[in-house]
């Protein structure tokens, strides 16, 4: 049906169609809920109505509502492209910023803007500024270099080529400069003195090892003649640092070890004498032990007995020395009878099946020792011992254990001068170890002057020869700190407290009265002849005279 209006005509049917269409597109636009992450999140849209329909990001379908429930359509959510850009990406150059409607086509390039034109060769000037173009990937500066060939080394250059110029031996150098290079082939001959197999050109002994010294004369000595390194942390470690063999003759064996640990230095030097017929009679040994950890402690342990006696040198590794070298230096035996230096390996404990142990302590000997002062001087001439810096003890420890340096045994004496803790302070002493602390022994006080055998004096009778001193000439009692009393005891036992029978007590108490009584009745009111304190008043057994 075709109609005019106003001049134009209008197919009436494809109007209508149109119209349909808008219609149609509007309804889908009203009943589309939009774009959703998840499935739930379709599901939970409030006031759903039929025709509604939502796109899922989760499974990229499309959701319609049916009046009671959203279903899962198999229509597929439809891509939101634009057209792709037909425009010629810009080359290199001044951009601006902007938006675009349009994707970029997968072929998209940006043409590199780079010259072609070859860069200038290397020269000595050139000049600073900018450029436009971006370098190409095979660019290169070409080196300005002359073909030519350098000039040879002459007579005349700065290189010395006479043969015959050649440096100064062992002579005195001077400070200056030179025109002439060194030669590559430049050498200082050696000028030496040499004799036997010492060459030239080498210092090495014929033979020597890396553990021998060359001496002056061309003979070597070694620096050490054996060594071993001992890593110990938990537990110590007892090592046994070599064997002293049996010696059926008159000779000696002496051999040093020496110690080198993270707290210092150690030495342990042992000489043993044997004597024919009898053995090993007599030994002497120096020992340095380490300083905190290492080698403090060593022992010399004797098997068999006679001239079939034998002894081992062993020492002690401490907890936590961690590396410990011990080496020898020294070795004097008579056909090798010290044997397995350092062969063996670190034991945890001392071996039981020896005859004899003994223990070595620093600066110890076991010979005969004596001094002979040469100085004439005050108060130095023979054995000077200082007190204790803690407890002021100074003394000499007579018949003590040969294996420790600490402590007593029975029969253990001791003579010095006592410390500041025991009943005769400072004083001197000659007592059993073990008693000095108590009124034991004979002692001498600090000053001199008073003399004690257990607590008695010891110079029998006593006479009192009185000075022409006002109440001094005679025998002063001082008062007693706590009971403000003064007595005399007659007919005592020789101990120095209590009573026994028959004894007498004449007493000044407290109260500063007098009473001559039985010692068993000091302590009974009324007992005895009594004086009171004023002189005046004389009683016996309580009775007023």
């Amino acid at each position: 049906m075709q109609q005019q209006i106003y001049g134009y005509s209008q197919d009436i049917g494809q109007l209508q169609a149109d119209v349909i269409v808008i219609n149609t597109e509007l309804a889908r636009q009203t009943h589309f809920r939009g774009y959703f992450t998840t499935n739930d999140e379709i599901l939970q849209l409030v006031n759903p109505a039929i025709g509604d329909y939502a796109y899922s990001a989760e499974d990229l379908l499309v959701w319609d509502y049916d009046g009671s429930q959203w279903i899962e359509t198999d229509q597929i959510v439809p891509d939101q492209m634009t057209p792709a850009s037909d425009a010629n990406a810009q080359a290199d150059g001044t951009v601006t910023a902007g938006t675009s409607t349009e994707y970029t086509r997968g072929d998209r390039i940006h043409p590199l803007k780079i010259s072609t034109n070859t860069p200038n060769s290397d020269t000595f000037s050139g000049s600073v500024g900018t450029s436009v173009n971006y370098a190409r990937s095979d660019h290169s500066h070409p080196i300005n270099i002359s073909t030519s060939i350098a000039p040879q080394d002459s007579a005349s250059g700065t290189v010395e080529t006479n043969a015959s110029n050649i440096p100064v031996v062992n002579g005195v150098g001077n400070n200056g400069t030179s025109a002439l290079y060194a030669r590559q082939d430049h050498i200082h001959p050696q000028q030496l003195t040499y004799d036997g197999n010492v060459t030239a050109t080498k210092f090495i002994k014929t033979g020597g090892t890396a553990n021998d010294v060359l001496l002056a004369d061309g003979s070597t000595k070694k620096s050490s003649i054996a060594g071993r390194s001992f890593t110990v942390i938990d537990p110590q470690q007892y090592v046994k640092l070599c064997t002293i063999l049996a010696v059926y003759s008159t000779t000696d064996n002496s051999i040093k070890f020496e110690v080198s640990t993270r707290t210092g230095f150690g030495q342990l030097q042992s000489n043993q004498h044997w004597t024919n017929g009898q053995g090993a009679s007599e030994y002497q040994y120096l020992f340095i032990p380490t300083l905190a950890s290492g080698v403090r402690s060593a022992w010399i342990l004797y098997f068999n007995d006679g001239v079939d006696r034998y002894g081992e040198l062993w020492c002690k590794i401490d907890y936590y020395s961690y590396n410990t070298f011990i080496y020898v230096t020294e070795v004097s035996a008579f056909q090798g009878n010290i044997t397995n230096i350092l062969t063996t390996d670190g034991q945890t404990e001392l071996p039981e099946d020896y005859s004899v142990i003994q223990q070595l302590f620093p600066n110890q000997y076991s010979t005969v020792m004596t001094i002979n002062p040469i100085i004439n001087g005050t108060f130095n001439e023979g054995i000077r011992i200082s007190r204790n810096p803690t407890n002021l003890w100074s003394n000499i420890q007579f018949g003590s254990d040969p294996n420790a340096n600490v402590g007593f045994i029975d029969n253990q004496w001791l003579i010095g001068s006592t410390g500041n803790n025991t009943v005769n302070p400072l004083g001197f002493i000659i007592v059993k170890a073990g008693q000095e602390g108590q009124s034991s022994g004979l002692q001498i006080n600090q000053y001199g002057n008073v003399l004690y055998f257990y607590g008695q004096f010891t110079s029998g009778n006593i006479q009192i020869n009185p000075t022409d001193v006002s109440y001094g000439d005679g025998l002063r009692i001082a008062n007693s700190p706590i009971a403000n009393v003064s007595t005399i005891y007659i007919g005592t036992s020789t101990n120095q407290s209590g009573e026994i029978d028959g004894q007498w007590t004449i007493i000044k108490r407290a109260d500063s009265s007098l009473t001559i009584c039985r010692t068993a009745d000091q302590n009974t009111q009324n007992r005895g002849l009594q004086i009171s304190a004023d002189g005046n008043t004389l009683t016996f057994n309580g009775r007023v005279l």
